[in-house]
């Protein structure tokens, strides 16, 4: 690797990296050439990059100011016990979820866009695996913000343009369909080998990652796009997704590399939501002492609700103690042995169960893909007992009420065994695909906000006054710091928004009324 070296003092750096911050993704190609310029890569250097965009790109080093803050109690996959947080409470604390900005267009984005630059026309696998995750990132990204800088990374000016949730998804799909074309026409060539800390260099398993990724797209879309999403859905089953557990996509960890989950479960800041206390427990479902554990007060398992004020927080009963943290396998210390989930195998069935009720060619029936994806979820967390899976998948009990402070009722009346009604069968598969993601809750937020379910609490409390207590919080607000410095850009993204720039302002795949 061939280096220009200009020698920076520490401020300069610091002002540099400021001037990064505010600029979004103005002047990648100056980022990444001064003061240090990567000039001339060769493939080794190439993949070299890739470690960092992968860690980046699920949020590690950030996981609980970007994810669990934020998606984690939106989606109620959690309920915070923290009494100095707000998020949970629907207020936007810009300078936490400005963390998920920064790892996409600081750290992720410019190892990806060298790396792109730098394999084309040269090293297809290397290219079409790095589009893949180009498209998970940003996807995860879109999906907080609405609009967002996409078609002008990497390019020179004082104002980065942002670029519709439209436009984008559709290239998404282009980049996938792509990559997967090149990536099937390489599938033997070297790609990224030990610095591909997910498959490590496993092509055909990126090949049927990137099909899960366009099919959850298409599901994604499908009420604004319905036959662009029948279309892309089944092109994706077509070319082969995920379908057993060997597939499953999971970040590698080391004694360098943390789950940025395990890291931050340990700091007693949330707890189980009470919308997996009445599923689990009316379910009798074996993965509940697998994602979870007792409550250190009394050997239960409990929960607490979501949008608790700070008094309420510190009421004994809705206290840390009194409710579930995380299962050990989740807990720090398993932070450099548990790996960091990225997409389930489980989730890849759901998905198809769903288009399968919609209509779509998904290579079964819904039932069947239903089935399958709770079996598939269950032995993901190592409940392998036949028998055990069987009779939950036929179950017909239903979810029960938690009760405790605020004499919480029962969440829904579905059993898991399959329903004729396809209202009802669409409510099971997306509960159970909200189950099965578990503790991805980037997803388990978009599809709450696209589907309607699971159905969940309403808040105890919001702070946000453009967001009712009884009402999903849609999204996550402009920031700040690119007003001030991408002020044109951001005025410009309202437009394309179609709202004005609230946290109730729905994004454009989400046509949910509720």
């Amino acid at each position: 690797m061939k280096f220009n070296i200009t020698k920076v003092s520490g401020i300069s750096f610091i002002l540099a990296f400021a001037l990064v911050l505010t600029s979004c993704t103005k002047d990648f190609e100056e980022i990444n050439t001064n003061p240090v310029k990567l000039s001339e890569l060769t493939p080794l250097d190439t993949r070299s990059l890739f470690p960092g965009a992968v860690i980046a790109g699920v949020n590690s080093d950030g996981y609980i100011i970007t994810t669990a803050l934020f998606a984690g109690v939106y989606s109620q996959h959690f309920a915070s016990t923290q009494p100095a947080h707000m998020s949970h409470r629907y207020l936007i604390v810009q300078g936490w979820v400005f963390l998920q900005w920064l790892n996409t267009y600081v750290s992720a984005m410019p190892a990806l866009v060298n790396i792109i630059e730098q394999s084309k026309g040269k090293d297809p696998t290397l290219n079409a695996i790095a589009r893949i995750w180009k498209v998970y990132v940003l996807h995860r990204t879109t999906d907080y913000w609405g609009p967002i800088p996409y078609s002008k990374i990497g390019d020179k000016g004082t104002t980065i343009s942002y670029d519709s949730q439209k436009d984008i998804y559709f290239d998404f799909f282009k980049e996938l369909d792509e990559a997967s074309n090149d990536l099937k026409n390489n599938i033997n060539v070297t790609s990224f080998a030990d610095k591909d800390l997910i498959y490590g260099g496993d092509n055909s398993k990126w090949l049927k990652f990137a099909n899960t990724l366009r099919l959850r797209l298409a599901l994604r879309i499908s009420k604004v796009e319905p036959a662009k999403a029948k279309e892309e859905a089944e092109k994706a089953v077509a070319g082969g997704v995920m379908l057993s557990n060997v597939d499953d996509a999971f970040m590698k960890v080391s004694a360098n590399v943390n789950n940025g989950f395990n890291l931050q479960s340990g700091w007693n800041e949330s707890r189980m939501s009470s919308v997996f206390e009445s599923l689990f427990k009316g379910w009798n479902d074996p993965r509940m002492s697998k994602y979870f554990r007792p409550a250190v007060t009394d050997g239960q398992y409990r929960s607490v609700r979501s949008g608790m004020s700070q008094a309420q927080q510190n009421i004994p009963a809705n206290s840390f103690d009194n409710s579930s943290d995380v299962s050990l396998r989740l807990a720090p210390i398993n932070m450099n042995t548990t790996p960091q989930s990225i997409i389930y195998a489980a989730e890849a069935y759901l998905l198809r169960a769903e288009g399968a009720v919609n209509g779509w060619n998904m290579g079964g029936t819904a039932k069947e893909l239903y089935e399958k994806g709770i079996e598939m979820s269950m032995r993901s967390w190592e409940i392998t007992d036949q028998t055990v899976i069987n009779n939950y998948i036929n179950g017909t009990s239903l979810p029960i009420a938690p009760g405790g402070y605020f004499n919480t009722p029962a969440l829904t009346d579905i059993p898991v065994k399959f329903a004729s009604d396809p209202e009802k069968q669409r409510e099971q598969i997306l509960t159970q695909k909200w189950i099965a993601v578990f503790p991805e809750s980037h997803e388990a937020w978009a599809e709450v906000r696209r589907s309607g379910y699971p159905k969940t609490y309403p808040l105890i409390n919001s702070d946000n006054p453009d967001v009712p207590k009884e009402k999903m919080i849609r999204r996550i607000t402009f920031l700040d710091i690119e007003r001030n410095s991408n002020g044109p850009a951001v005025t410009a993204a309202e437009a394309l928004l179609g709202g004005p720039d609230k946290a109730s302002t729905q994004l454009w795949w989400d046509k949910n009324p509720f």
